[in-house]
């Protein structure tokens, strides 16, 4: 009898962590976590070659623009697959601006991919220059590193509208200090409010002083 009680008791600690969200990252997947709609987020935002061969694929036929996957952002199972991916978009006109965009692409069973859905920012994507001296530069990697995860948590900390989860580190700029630029999740404290990327650029002085200094959300044509 102790023994089945002990069962029950554990199970239904079980279910209790389940429902209230308790428990490290490390305590649940070991290779992505799952978050709202089905959505699975990946350990790593590195762009894999299963993702560079999905984005070619539906994308190969168009002729308005160029996309070039910078950060994966997570996948969702449906009669095939949705993929998330940041995308560094350049339209084929003379003197365009390329700038990011958060693009879903949707392969079928039979391998057919197509894009969905395409949120665009007005932030213009950074571009390696041989002159960088105060000019953004892009990272060789969107992996986020500790002193951009440092200075945006410091930043955000006595602000109460939101929350902010660092994705992707985009770019740096080195002024009298260090500019960060980050691909976020905000979730706008607000009863059923849903969480948005948005680039979110945090400056670092030399003082150790940090700021937000500018927020971009991205948009749908249709908005």
């Amino acid at each position: 009898m102790k023994k089945l009680v002990a069962l029950l008791m554990a199970a239904a600690l079980g279910v209790s962590l389940a429902l209230c969200g308790c428990g490290s990252k490390d305590e649940a997947s070991s290779d992505e976590e799952k978050i709202s709609g089905g959505w699975t987020v990946p350990d790593s935002v590195e762009v894999t070659d299963e993702v560079k061969t999905v984005l070619n694929k539906a994308t190969k036929e168009m002729t308005g623009a160029d996309y070039e996957p910078v950060a994966y952002l997570g996948s969702q199972v449906v009669a095939g697959t949705n993929y998330r991916i940041l995308c560094k978009v350049s339209p084929v006109v003379p003197n365009a601006e390329s700038t990011y965009a958060i693009v879903t692409v949707y392969e079928n069973l039979e391998g057919k991919a197509e894009i969905t859905e395409v949120l665009n920012s007005e932030v213009k994507a950074y571009e390696w220059l041989e002159d960088a001296d105060g000019s953004w530069t892009p990272t060789e990697s969107p992996a986020l590193t500790e002193e951009a995860t440092k200075s945006l948590q410091k930043s955000v900390e006595k602000m109460t509208g939101a929350y902010y989860e660092p994705v992707a580190l985009l770019g740096t700029q080195v002024v009298a200090g260090t500019n960060y630029s980050l691909l976020c999740q905000v979730t706008p404290v607000a009863e059923n409010a849903e969480t948005h990327y948005s680039i979110v650029v945090v400056y670092n002085g030399a003082d150790g002083t940090t700021s937000v200094v500018e927020t971009h959300d991205f948009s749908s044509d249709a908005e």
